[in-house]
């Protein structure tokens, strides 16, 4: 006896049916991010192919701040304190030139070069700081890129709209 096979024409899986019925997903293109460099104005970094932060809506990515005043020179040779308030000085400044303040800041990295003088550091970020830090990362390193410098930070900050 041999066995006949049908075939269901204009029949539909249950798969088949949920694949044709499924929306289509529309990209909708939005304009690309703001992107620019923050350049505070200062003169001694104009040498150096680097860019003091650099914004991307409304995130400024902050490069590593060291303890050189405006002019280039170093401040508080030996003073983990005095380098410290100098650096974030600088941080203030280059955010202050993006439209954004040490309150917007999320995150910062920390590199000092003596774990000794680590509180010194805690210290004054206290001082900047107060009771709402951001989140952070500290590392002790052999050195940094100029002679005499004991600490360099980088910093995240969100710009309020």
């Amino acid at each position: 006896m041999a066995t006949s096979k049908k075939k269901a024409v204009g029949k539909r899986t249950k798969a088949s049916a949920r694949k044709a019925s499924a929306p289509k997903t529309r990209r909708i293109a939005s304009a690309p991010a703001l992107r620019r460099s923050i350049d505070p104005g200062w003169t001694w970094d104009d040498r150096l192919p680097l860019s003091q932060a650099r914004q991307v809506g409304n995130t400024i990515y902050v490069s590593g701040q060291i303890a050189y005043d405006a002019n280039g020179n170093l401040v508080g040779e030996g003073d983990m304190r005095a380098q410290t308030r100098q650096v974030f000085n600088n941080i203030r400044s280059v955010l202050e030139s993006a439209g954004s303040s040490l309150k917007d800041i999320v995150k910062i990295n920390t590199y000092i070069t003596d774990g000794s003088k680590f509180m010194d550091m805690i210290a004054v970020r206290s001082e900047i700081f107060g009771d709402d830090p951001p989140a952070s990362t500290a590392v002790v390193v052999a050195g940094l890129a100029f002679p005499a410098l004991l600490i360099e930070v980088e910093a995240i900050a969100i710009k309020r709209a």
